[in-house]
């Protein structure tokens, strides 16, 4: 497998960092106020998709501020499959 360029390696790095950050986010309690919340969940939706050696990877992360809990789902597709968060680390090298 031949190296990902800088551009792709970046975008595997800022969806492994946001996805450890929120893997375990429903024990987080958000602060502020609604409007607070609600600029903080519009920041971390966000997606990122490209291609490698054919092969198209995408992650999506979704989030969700109730006034009590912090709601995150991050996806991880190769392909259009369901992938784990694994593929992303091997194109990243930290497997």
């Amino acid at each position: 497998m031949r190296a990902i360029s800088k551009g792709q390696r970046a975008k595997v790095v800022k969806a492994l960092e946001q996805h450890n950050r929120f893997s375990n986010s429903w024990f987080w309690t958000p602060r502020g106020n609604r409007k607070q919340r609600d600029r903080w969940t519009d920041q971390n939706n966000w997606g990122v998709a490209f291609r490698h050696e054919g092969v198209r990877y995408e992650y999506h992360s979704v989030m969700h501020c109730s006034a009590a809990n912090v709601y995150y789902k991050g996806r991880f597709t190769t392909d259009g499959k369901k992938a784990t968060v694994r593929a992303f680390k091997k194109l990243a090298g930290e497997s």
